[in-house]
């Protein structure tokens, strides 16, 4: 009975293993979807109403909390705060590119600020397709992998 046991305990710890590791690239795939809108958001008002920063960013909805936080902590930066990114489910690189995507919000003219913002878009874009990709590989393999190791324990352990 115990190595019943043992076996199903070690094989859901495997299980969950790798379902924390398909929902961190979920995560990430979500973050780069929901930027992208962003872009596209502020591109769209930047053309044609020229609302303030705050205010945009104050009206636009966003799903991905990381993304959130991100946004939540660029209006703190507006209101006289240093600029800081949490990395949250990114990689130290994609925080340092978001980080200067934050930086260069606002900097410039209208004209050029759609310019900066289309290729962000299409970085994010690219990004999120690669992140896509991956997962609908991937994914599933991680969920299956963990929980055939976890089992593998289990058998090791009895």
């Amino acid at each position: 009975m115990n190595s019943i046991f043992i076996a199903v305990l070690s094989s859901f710890c495997g299980f969950m293993l790798g379902l924390a590791m398909s929902k961190r690239d979920k995560e990430r795939e979500n973050y780069y979807c929901e930027s992208m809108k962003l872009c596209s958001w502020l591109i769209d008002n930047i053309s044609y109403k020229a609302d303030r920063l705050a205010s945009i960013l104050e009206s636009v909805e966003i799903a991905s909390p990381f993304l959130k936080k991100n946004i939540s902590e660029y209006k703190a930066y507006l209101g006289g705060a240093a600029l800081t990114v949490s990395s949250g489910c990114l990689t130290k690189c994609e925080a340092a590119q978001v980080k200067e995507f934050f930086s260069r919000l606002g900097r410039s003219d209208g004209e050029t600020q759609i310019g900066e913002l289309k290729r962000y878009e299409s970085q994010f874009g690219s990004k999120y397709r690669e992140l896509k990709e991956k997962n609908d590989r991937y994914g599933n393999m991680y969920i299956k992998l963990g929980l055939l190791f976890g089992l593998l324990v289990g058998i090791l352990l009895i």
